[in-house]
């Protein structure tokens, strides 16, 4: 812009014969005008201004009233008085005209042109020129503080996007740390779990192990130890490894990832999380009465939807150990609707807090003890995944989860 203008000030220069046209930046106080010089255009011959500033109190700006013409104020330097004629005196100046420059309806400055050779009168079509350009020039400054204005936002907003990307990479990045810390913390404690449910399936026969060897002790101490007594002895003691062996199968079958989501039946899912907690359940002396109602399908990872059900089914035997309760009963139910399947697991272990309800499923929640508060919360997350929901509810008698699964058909449509 400064190019262009200072070209329209020169042609103004030369159209009105004058010595000097010039715009001002109007600052104000309570006391004073500051008429700051911001463009400058004159004759080669012309002596320089002393000063880019001209200060004049406020009620020596009084003495130019009589000299606005409605548009414009034009005038001679003897019209003037005062500090303001002094200041005119100074540079010379014979003859003037001043426009003001508003800007959004506010003065801004003004556009000046004066004459330091003579006292001229301005014609009316000179002063309607003049008045017209500093218009032009109000509105040209007006749009070069928008595009400024403009140009400035866009650069906050590049920064600030720029700012908020980073901040939501860190965040992102945090939440995977917090995903993967979850996730570790869990598998130890299924790990936890595991063993511990390998030591319930172990302990009956190792028992029996225990007293197979100490039968064939007592055989050879009485003498009745002979080949047909240890061949039957050793088959029985085989078919308790066997057992055993079986058991190492069934844990390593549930814990090798599926890649790639199958369909499966409930039933599958609970037969298969029945052979890890099965002893466990007998060991805590828990009545479990499977009811399986429906033979729809269901589509995900049969082995997490196992996991899902160790876990529902084991907090309800902590619940049960943890108040003592006598008469231990888990109602296990599938049944489906024309959109979803459903396996409810269902205790009489006495119940949910009601203020922890809302927040079963959010990490480290717990009622218990020693309780991770992280098995129902990955529990949640292994059914959303799936695309279905893990909902809960609780009664003075007991709680009940249910999965809830899009009931899937075998062509991949909804039944």
């Amino acid at each position: 812009m400064d190019r262009s203008l200072m070209a329209a000030l020169e042609s103004l220069r030369i159209a009105l014969h004058v010595t000097r046209v010039a715009i001002f930046r109007l600052h104000t106080t309570d006391r004073t005008y500051i008429l700051r010089r911001i463009y400058d255009i004159q004759t080669p011959s012309a002596r320089v201004p002393s000063h880019d500033d001209i200060v004049l109190p406020t009620e020596d700006a009084h003495c130019f009233a009589h000299l606005y013409d409605g548009n414009v104020f034009v005038g001679h330097t003897n019209e003037l008085d005062g500090n303001v004629r002094t200041i005119f005196e100074e540079q010379a100046i014979q003859s003037f005209m001043i426009a003001p420059i508003f800007i959004h309806e506010e003065r801004w400055g003004f556009l000046s042109v004066v004459d330091c050779e003579q006292k001229r009168v301005f014609s009316a079509h000179e002063r309607a020129i003049f008045f017209a350009l500093a218009r032009t020039i109000g509105e040209s400054i007006r749009r070069e503080q928008t595009l400024k204005e403009l140009q400035q936002l866009k650069q906050e907003m590049e920064q600030m996007n720029a700012t908020l990307q980073q901040k939501i990479e860190e965040e992102v990045r945090k939440n995977r740390e917090k995903d993967f810390m979850l996730i570790e913390q869990s598998r130890y404690a299924t790990m936890g779990e595991m063993l511990r449910n390998i030591a319930h399936q172990w302990r009956q026969p190792l028992n029996v192990l225990g007293l197979l060897l100490q039968d064939i002790q007592e055989a050879y101490t009485y003498g009745e130890l002979n080949e047909p007594y240890l061949r039957t002895s050793i088959q029985k003691c085989l078919a308790q490894i066997q057992h055993m062996s079986r058991t190492i199968n069934d844990f390593r079958n549930f814990f090798k990832p599926h890649k790639e989501a199958s369909f499966f039946r409930p039933i599958q899912a609970i037969r298969q999380a029945l052979k890890i907690i099965s002893a466990s359940l007998d060991h805590y002396e828990v009545h479990l009465h499977v009811q399986n109602r429906t033979r729809a399908h269901m589509y995900g990872f049969p082995n997490e939807m196992s996991q899902v059900l160790i876990n529902l089914l084991t907090n309800a035997c902590e619940q049960f150990v943890e108040r003592d309760v006598e008469r231990r009963i888990i109602c296990l139910r599938t049944y489906a609707d024309d959109t979803f399947i459903y396996i409810q697991v269902k205790d009489n272990a006495g119940g949910i807090d009601e203020a922890i309800v809302p927040r079963m499923f959010e990490p480290y929640v717990t009622t218990k003890k020693d309780g991770t508060g992280l098995g129902l919360y990955m529990s949640k997350m292994i059914v959303t995944k799936m695309g279905g929901d893990l909902l809960v509810s609780s009664s003075k008698k007991g709680a009940t989860f249910t999965i809830r699964m899009p009931r899937i058909n075998k062509g991949g449509r909804g039944l």
